[in-house]
């Protein structure tokens, strides 16, 4: 059915060009992470991701991690504890409430919080074996947060 004068048929069809070469992907090239580690102690300046013991919801997706230390436990596979540095482009506000509401809704325990214009800070229990400090710092640009994990192994 035609509708108007246009026709589907009278359109001329371009074949893709197969001789031409693919176009050149570009990835966003970023600076290899610097590793320390002394004994049981690794520290990462400008790592690609938090560390695997700080939960991953607690590092937003679209965030700038800083650095990151460790200190593993005599055991393998465990830390003792971990710092996570990194900056976000929400406001302190937004990071609040972000914080808040993951808190209340893995039914995680909040300990103590305390706010000012300066800082927020929140300590949290997480799972009953670990706490965790988070501080959130207004930036130029958002904010910067701070996480400190420590496992507990029955107390503090």
């Amino acid at each position: 059915m035609l509708i108007g004068n246009f026709s589907l048929f009278s359109q001329e069809t371009k074949l893709p060009d197969l001789m031409s070469p693919d176009p050149v992907k570009i990835k966003k090239v970023r600076d290899r992470p610097k590793i320390f580690r002394h004994n049981q102690l690794t520290i990462v300046e400008k790592p690609y991701k938090a560390p695997s013991s700080i939960p991953s919801n607690f590092v937003p997706d679209d965030s700038e991690v800083l650095f990151f230390t460790e200190l593993k436990a005599d055991r393998l596979l465990e830390n003792k504890e971990a710092v996570v540095v990194f900056k976000t482009s929400l406001p302190k506000t937004t990071m609040e409430r972000y914080y808040e509401y993951l808190i209340s809704s893995f039914g995680h325990k909040i300990l103590q919080s305390q706010k000012s214009e300066e800082k927020s800070l929140y300590l949290v229990d997480v799972l009953r074996h670990k706490i965790l400090a988070i501080t959130i710092h207004p930036g130029e640009r958002g904010s910067i947060v701070k996480l400190f994990q420590k496992t507990t192994n029955g107390g503090f």
